[in-house]
């Protein structure tokens, strides 16, 4: 390699890691890089830096060493002859010594080109341009080189060499090759060819290839240390030198030491009043430790929550610590598991490990059901051994709690019904705490919270009845949702403040998506459309037990919904037979609109039809609604499960009859009450197709009052509903 070039490569990276020592801030460094100079012998580079930040840098050999100790007395400090220089650590300048070897070391001679034997005996050869051959210590290829001059196939070669090999397929058979041909040609013996058998030593390829095996394995040692937050010098557990693989069992928990990080106390979770009065214990155990030991009581070890999701099971672990200014460690289910096997249980003993030294406090576990699942008898080894090992190393940690210990695990789950007994026995989590969908008072609590953090047009108190009104069903997420895509929508529009327009906005896009103002649905789709959802309006509207229908629309959304009709449901916990008949039929008034007026029917129907189904189903095979079947309730069997059906295949029989009968039925009754009102479905339609969305006022003035008032109903003026 020439040594302008080693010498431009050198500096360039000698310039790269100035710059980054300039970036350290350190003090005078100097630093010495021992590399081997070409066939002269070794040398290096001293580096210096001095307090102003330059850098500079010379050439030295061995001999040069003593001079410089003798010139720079003072500079023993930091002259670091057995390490890398302050604030540096061998993985960190293992790259920039790996790019000095490559330019030092590559090999920038261009590849011998391959030729065949015949190429060589025709080219070569026969016009006496072949000075030797070397066979390589292979005894694979044979070298071959030209005279200087040479020319092949009308060109002249570069003077390197050598200039061409080729494969042999053995020493013995290629001489006797070479001297067939050479007998053939007449060459006389003493100006034959000669043969060298010379093994090539390979030392500078050898020497960077291993070079950069052990860079490769330092950088890996380097990122997977980079991990653990510490590197070669870490101890005790940012993980050891000699075990990278100790980070991997150190639980991946968010801490949060200081109380008022939390920033989270029961003031701020609204709703859940039953679930905050069972937690209140913990709060005051934590508080007050000494009350409890005093009297002798044993606080439970744990809590179970429980719960849909988005209804605020983890807002309440963390306002539990706000409440009780304790800290808060926190850790989600899947975080256990990994592909090797003993992190699970390596990870639950360094969580509690971590809880004891911070009592008191308290562990939350989020979605426990990844590592709490029930443990199947006969299950695949393969498949659950890390599981249940996990499982196992949680129950015995749980039950190493000593209760002075002053730690209260809190975890939580929207599939209870998986998890495995030994965690829900008493020791454990003694307390399971359902925290279900928010009712309407509570539904008006929450709103208010975060009805007070945006810029209103109206008090919050004028908002929040009508919002908790329109928004059954929906979680402490999806309320959050809705107020913050009201005021997404009042920035867009360049609203000054939050109107009760943007919050109708949002309701409908967080129930049915955006819409689609550019949908290519052709004219016949749209009075489909509109005949289905007029259909389904007018049968709710006639019917005693069904919601009272807000709106209706034609207009596409983006969650594949083409029309939909927004009611206010009742919330109520006990259904009779009549009210879920009434809601059958009301599902199949799209299915029988489409029937009377097009003569046939679409696929627009498939997901009335699977809510028909499950109603019908569960009336006969779980609720004992049929007379014909009796008062039982047969197992659910639920997909991605194994069926255990212990009835019989008659049974079975008796129940598709009767789910099919109950089902033709609701349809028979929507398809009378349409054709007995077959003219207000034709003009219900065509205001669809005129406006595409219809309120509840527009439904009076076309339908006229409903038969039945339904008085019952928790929010009685609808026409003042917005």
């Amino acid at each position: 390699m020439p040594t302008k070039l080693w010498e431009t490569s050198l500096r360039a990276c000698l310039n790269s890691l100035t710059f980054s020592l300039r970036r350290q801030g350190a003090r005078r460094v100097c630093y010495r890089v021992l590399l081997p100079l070409g066939v002269g012998g070794v040398g290096g580079v001293w580096l210096i830096r001095n307090n102003n930040g330059l850098a500079r840098y010379r050439y030295y050999s061995t001999s040069d060493d003593e001079k410089f100790r003798q010139t720079n007395p003072n500079q023993n400090d930091d002259h670091n002859s057995d390490g890398p220089p302050s604030g540096w650590s061998w993985p960190q300048l293992m790259p920039i010594l790996l790019a000095i070897a490559y330019f030092l070391f590559r090999d920038t001679s261009s590849p011998v080109p391959s030729v065949p034997f015949s190429y060589f005996l025709k080219e070569m050869l026969e016009k006496g341009e072949v000075q030797k051959l070397v066979v390589t210590a292979s005894r694979e290829n044979v070298f071959i080189f030209l005279y200087p001059g040479a020319v092949i196939n009308g060109r002249m070669v570069s003077p390197a060499s050598p200039q061409f090999m080729m494969s042999i397929a053995g020493v013995e058979s290629f001489e006797n090759r070479i001297k067939m041909a050479q007998d053939e040609l007449g060459i006389p013996p003493d100006d034959r060819i000669s043969i060298h058998y010379k093994a090539r030593m390979e030392i500078l390829p050898i020497f960077v290839s291993s070079l950069t095996t052990i860079g490769i394995i330092g950088l890996v040692w380097y990122f997977m240390f980079r991990n653990t937050g510490g590197m070669g010098g870490a101890s005790g557990k940012d993980g050891s030198p000699f075990n990278p693989f100790s980070y991997m069992t150190r639980a991946k928990t968010t801490v949060v030491t200081d109380p008022a990080q939390i920033g989270t106390n029961f003031k701020d979770v609204a709703g859940m009043e039953e679930a905050k009065t069972e937690v209140m214990e913990f709060v005051d155990y934590l508080k007050f430790p000494k009350k409890f030991s005093e009297l002798g009581a044993r606080i439970p070890k744990g809590a179970l929550l429980h719960g849909p999701p988005g209804t605020g099971k983890t807002l309440l672990a963390r306002a539990i610590a706000g409440e009780a200014s304790v800290p808060f460690i926190s850790i989600a289910g899947p975080d256990f598991v990994e592909m090797f096997a003993g992190v699970g249980s390596a990870r639950v003993r360094d969580l509690f490990d971590q809880a004891r030294k911070s009592a008191p406090c308290i562990l939350y576990v989020d979605e426990i059901d990844a590592v709490g699942r029930s443990r199947q008898s006969g299950a695949s080894v393969e498949g659950t051994s890390e599981q249940e090992n996990t499982l196992n190393q949680l129950l015995v940690e749980m039950d190493g709690i000593n209760p002075l210990e002053g730690v209260v695990v809190l975890a939580s789950t929207n599939r209870v019904d998986i998890l495995d007994q030994a965690l829900l026995r008493p020791g454990r989590f003694d307390r399971q705490i359902s925290i279900d969908l928010p009712t309407l008072p509570e539904r008006k609590a929450i709103f208010e919270v975060y009805l007070k953090k945006i810029l209103l047009e109206k008090s919050f108190e004028e908002y929040s009845g009508r919002l908790a009104a329109l928004t059954p069903g929906h979680s402490g997420a999806d309320i959050a949702n809705v107020v913050n895509e009201a005021a997404l929508h009042a920035a867009r529009e360049q609203g000054s403040k939050v109107t009760e327009d943007d919050f109708e906005y949002a309701i409908e896009r967080v129930i049915a998506g955006m819409q689609k103002k550019n949908s290519a649905l052709s004219s016949e789709e749209r009075e489909v459309i509109a005949y289905h959802e007029a259909g389904h309006t007018i049968v709710g509207w006639l019917l005693e037990h069904t919601d009272p229908v807000l709106k209706v629309s034609i207009v596409p959304r983006t969650k594949g919904i083409l029309g939909f009709a927004q009611y206010l449901p009742m919330e109520q916990r006990l259904h009779t037979k009549e009210q879920l008949f009434d809601r059958m039929t009301l599902a199949l008034g799209g299915r029988a609109a489409e029937a009377i007026t097009f003569r046939r029917i679409t696929t627009g129907a498939q997901d009335d039809l699977l809510k028909v189904t499950d109603m019908a189903y569960k009336q006969i095979s779980e609720y004992g609604m049929s007379t014909k079947i009796g008062n039982i309730s047969l197992p659910v069997i639920r997909p991605l499960e194994p069926s255990k059906r212990f009835y019989s295949n008659k049974l079975a029989k008796e129940i598709d009859d009767e789910a099919r009968s109950l089902v033709n039925l609701a349809y028979s009754r929507a398809e009378t009450l349409l054709k007995e009102n077959q003219e207000s479905l034709r003009k219900l339609a065509k205001a669809l197709l005129e406006k595409e969305v219809l309120n509840y006022k527009d439904l009076v003035k076309l339908l006229g009052p409903m038969p039945y008032q339904k008085e019952h109903h928790h929010y009685k003026d609808l026409n003042n509903i917005w």
